[in-house]
Formats: C-alpha cells, structure tokens, sequence
C-alpha cells in the first residue's frame, strides 16, 4: 500500500482553488467496515432543504475519486453560512458504503476548523463503485454525496483498515459472482438529460413537483419535474458479446414504513439500451427509465396499475439485476446497488 500523503498539510492550497466539486450527503455516526454504523448523537434525519440560500452549503472535495484497492486518498468537507463565510467548529458526520473505509476521522465525525474546513481519509477495501455521504449534525440538515471508484484487484494479505469508520449504507455496486461481466458504475437521471446519462448524475431524487414555482396566481409556473432513469456502465471480460434482455430493481422501503417493491422485468430495446455489450473488455452504458412522474408524485411501477408512489423522503439504496445471454445462449446476470437522496428538492429555475 502507498505511503499516504499529509492531507492536513494541503489543506490551504485545496482551498485556492475556485471551484470546489459540490457532491456529497450526510449521515451521522461512527461506523465500521463491516457495514454496521453506530449513531452520533447529533445527528438528525428529517429535513430536506432545497435552497442553500437560506442556511448556507456543504461542499466535498475528495482528492482522488478513482483509488486502487488498498490505497487512500484525502477528502475535505468545507461549510459556509448564507454570506460565504466559513463555520467554524460545526460537527460534520460522514458515512459511506461497504468498500470504502473512512480512516480519519476513525469516529466518522469531527469539527470544522478555522476555516470552516474538516479533512479526513477514505481507503478503498474492495473494488467497485461507491458513495461516500457527508452532513451536519446540527440545525441545518445539509447532506451532500460523492462517488469514489476502487479499481485493481485486492492486493495479497491485505486485511483492509482496521478501526476505520464508514461502512454504514450498505452494499454499492456489487458484482456477478464470477466478475467476467459486472456492472462497473450505477447512478441516476432524474432531470431530464437522457442524452448525457453517460456523463451527468443526480445524487438527488426528486418525489414532489411544486405547482407553482414564483406563487404569482396570475400565472402557472410549475417545476421542471421529470422520470428519473438509472444508468449502468456494463463491462464485458468475456471473449463472446453478450445481449442483456431485461432488467429489475427493488427498493426496500416505498412509504416509509417498510413497504418493499420489486418491478417487473423491463425489456431492453437494442436501440434505445445499447444492450449489446462487445466481448474482451467491451463496455457500454445502458440506460432505463425507472420512477414514473405522474399527478405530481414520483411512483415505482405504473401510477395506474399495481405502482406505488414513493413517500419515504430519505437516504435509499436501489438494487438492480441485469439478465441476458451470451452469443453461444449461457445465461449473464450481473447486479448493482446505487443510493441516493429522495426528497422534495426546489428545481425551480
């Protein structure tokens, strides 16, 4: 393993730069790489706030977002109040999937400093793709999320970090148990831009539409509201190509009080899924639409059928399931966890 760099050390030169990449959200709590997350006793989870005019931003920097297996890379969560001012000694609480361990903090939480700045470490445990999810624990209830991806095989007699935090979300993107094709990246579209699911992901899930956006009566200003796709970056190590025909996904908890959905099996258009993944290392992105916007809500399955409409405004892992066959007819399944926000989130423009 690297010798791992004094972040600390940086700390100033990170803050020169203009541009700090705005990605993460926040739970509160220590907890441990076996996927178990102890609570901070500050931590709430009840408010989404959409506008970060009113009680200022939590920004994430990490350093790295692409780590090998058994490396570190140095993170940085800086808090500003709604003038642009840094917060001093506020508590900011991270947490992340199973495959990325938060090793400093060891508590998964720790003050801002002088200005406004809390650093720490995150190592990778396992390859795959990850998110790493950081808030405050007092008052203002800001989260924000970023992605790290573990690349390289686990390297020999590495027992990964031992008393580090994190682990707390879950799985993250999980691989077919022979890794000859797997899903390498997962995440969500939920503004419209299916033309550049390659490129633009949503850490945030919108589930409410305001009807209207400026509360003038004289006129119908609604928000932007839209079906929210997921996106998967499909990799295949397999000397024959291979068609994927359908996919499901399940959500553990629609309304918040524990109600589980499993969907349908969604068939894969060859043209509009790009389905057909090349053999030796072929990849490609298939991308389908998964929540229905109907009426103002956000529904799993079909709002006029057996669908539900998705209340539970929380932190949520979706899993999904990938079938197909390769060119000589043997089944492929490959499976993928993504999390994120869902919430009632002003995309007013």
């Amino acid at each position: 393993m690297r010798n791992r760099t004094n972040y600390r050390d940086k700390m100033a030169e990170i803050l020169a730069f203009a541009g700090v990449c705005v990605l993460i959200g926040c739970m509160g709590g220590q907890g441990a790489t076996d996927g178990g997350s102890g609570e901070n006793p500050g931590y709430r989870d009840d408010v989404f706030v959409g506008d970060d005019s009113t009680t200022g931003t939590i920004e994430l920097e990490v350093e790295n977002s692409s780590i090998a297996v058994g490396d570190t890379s140095g993170f940085f969560v800086r808090v500003m109040n709604s003038r642009s001012e840094p917060v001093t000694h506020i508590n900011v609480a991270c947490d992340s999937e199973a495959g990325v361990a938060i090793v400093e903090p060891q508590t998964g939480y720790e003050l801002t400093g002088s200005t406004g700045v809390m650093s720490g470490v995150i190592g990778c445990e396992r390859p795959g793709s990850f998110q790493l999810v950081c808030r405050l624990t007092v008052g203002a209830n800001r989260r924000k999320f970023v992605g790290v991806r573990c690349t390289g095989d686990i390297p020999s007699g590495f027992q990964g970090f031992p008393g580090a935090a994190g682990g707390g979300l879950g799985g993250g993107v999980q691989n077919n148990d022979d890794g000859d094709v797997r899903i390498v990246e997962a995440g969500f579209v939920d503004d419209g831009t299916i033309s550049s699911a390659e490129t633009l992901r949503s850490s945030s899930i919108d589930v409410s539409q305001i009807s209207d956006c400026d509360g003038n009566a004289t006129t119908v200003d609604v928000e932007p509201f839209f079906d929210t796709y997921v996106t998967l970056k499909v990799e295949n190590n397999l000397a024959q190509q291979v068609r994927f025909q359908y996919l499901q996904y399940s959500v553990d908890d629609v309304d918040g009080q524990g109600t589980e959905f499993t969907s349908k099996r969604l068939g894969l258009t060859r043209e509009a899924n790009s389905s057909l993944v090349a053999g030796g290392g072929g990849s490609t992105f298939i991308t389908v639409p998964i929540f229905k916007a109907y009426g103002g809500g956000k529904f799993v399955g079909d709002p006029l059928g057996a669908g539900l409409q998705i209340t539970n405004r929380s932190l949520q892992t979706v899993s999904f399931k990938l079938v197909g066959e390769t060119a000589a007819g043997d089944l492929v399944e490959a499976t993928a966890r993504a999390t994120a926000s869902f919430g009632d989130f002003n995309r007013c423009s």
